[in-house]
């Protein structure tokens, strides 16, 4: 297995990586709405969702004037929605659920084996597309060197300022840093740069972009053969 070389510190994704997010945000606004609509409508409503939820977050993604947090951005899905489909359900009710589904902090099993091992070689930071309060409780999976998350710098993943954060802080050469996440924003961005980035495929999936991250594993636990 080809080896990681020169790292230094190590950044870890926290929903679909570390947090096992069932249901997703997708099945969350499917629940949300199979509860609140009758059934042989919801699962229209729902695809109608997941498509005005993809391309509000897409946009968000990529905003380097207006940063909108998690929780605005599942509103304004609402709100769309709702407009839509002549409903006067609150939006604000509806995106709170949303937020609270994200809030319940389920770790994969190689989570907390992974990072008691690699804690006593590196220091282990947080990356995360998220507001503050989707982290409750934090600690309780790990302390963690220091956290990057979004609505505090304002910007997602796909934005490179995020991960410019990053190096500015711990003063390090991008290369000297290991990313680790399940998503396209997780190695896109911090391989343009330079960053190392270790794609999670969980669900064996395929690779389907022109940037290709430096490691694919299948589980957290790999990746400390990938640092050895």
């Amino acid at each position: 297995m080809e080896k990681a070389k020169g790292i230094k510190i190590i950044s870890v994704d926290f929903f679909r990586t570390i947090i096992d997010v069932e249901p997703t945000s997708e099945t969350l606004w499917q629940k949300f709405l199979r509860e609140n609509f009758p059934a042989e409508i919801s699962t229209k409503y729902g695809q109608r969702a997941e498509e005005i939820l993809r391309r509000r977050w897409d946009a968000a993604g990529i905003d380097d004037k207006q940063f909108k947090s998690v929780r605005t951005i599942n509103e304004e899905t609402a709100t769309e929605l709702f407009t839509e489909i002549e409903s006067d359900y609150d939006p604000k009710l509806a995106a709170n659920t949303i937020i609270d589904g994200h809030k319940i902090h389920n770790t994969f099993q190689d989570v907390q084996p992974f990072l008691s091992s690699l804690g006593h070689k590196y220091p282990v930071c947080l990356a995360t597309d998220a507001d503050f309060d989707m982290l409750e409780n934090i600690n309780d999976i790990y302390p963690f060197n220091n956290r990057f998350i979004s609505e505090e710098l304002q910007a997602y993943k796909p934005n490179p300022r995020f991960f410019k954060n990053m190096l500015n802080h711990y003063k390090v050469k991008p290369e000297n840093i290991l990313h680790i996440g399940d998503s396209k924003s997780d190695i896109v961005t911090p391989k343009q740069l330079g960053v190392q980035t270790c794609w999670l495929n969980r669900r064996n999936s395929k690779w389907e972009y022109s940037v290709k991250p430096d490691f694919e594993v299948k589980s957290l636990l790999e990746i400390l053969d990938i640092l050895d």
